[in-house]
């Protein structure tokens, strides 16, 4: 049960404007919505991942335009799937002193990137998005989401793994 909160959180950020933060450019927002998914994914595992995954789509798709539930449920259905993926792979190898902290990073990493390049290479497919600003977004939106991502989760893993 040490996902409800987090459930709840997801739901709160993804679905009022708290978990968006307004900046100017195409994606007019940085998203914090992401981040207890990728917790989840961490600290319960790729089900409860792809649960708060979901919760996190559904949200964004009835706040946020354009409205589409292939661009805006998909990648977020699986951010925090690949997060456990990648926690579980890298805790599994390598140097033992250290799998739990290239854990945490490279899973925080990988779900934000996995929101952050499915939802934006989705819309320029779908021709919600100009193809030529998509390397805008990932680097002045993603690249900050994915630092929050890292800072939030890897003290949150090492304090429940240790």
């Amino acid at each position: 049960m040490a996902w409800v909160p987090l459930g709840i959180l997801t739901v709160l950020l993804a679905a009022t404007p708290v978990g968006y933060v307004p900046v100017p450019g195409t994606a007019a927002f940085l998203t914090l919505a992401h981040v207890p998914v990728i917790l989840g994914g961490i600290l319960c595992g790729p089900i409860i991942g792809l649960i708060l995954g979901l919760l996190f789509g559904m949200g964004n798709y009835f706040h946020i335009p354009p409205h589409d539930p292939v661009v805006q449920i998909v990648p977020r259905v699986l951010c925090g799937f690949v997060a456990a993926v990648v926690f579980w792979a890298a805790r599994r190898h390598g140097n033992p002193e250290s799998q739990l902290t290239v854990g945490s990073i490279s899973a925080a990493l990988a779900g934000s990137l996995t929101n952050t390049l499915g939802v934006t290479l989705l819309a320029a497919l779908k021709g919600l998005m100009p193809g030529e600003e998509v390397v805008g977004v990932v680097l002045f939106h993603g690249a900050p989401e994915a630092l929050l991502a890292v800072m939030v989760a890897l003290p949150f893993a090492v304090s429940r793994h240790r």
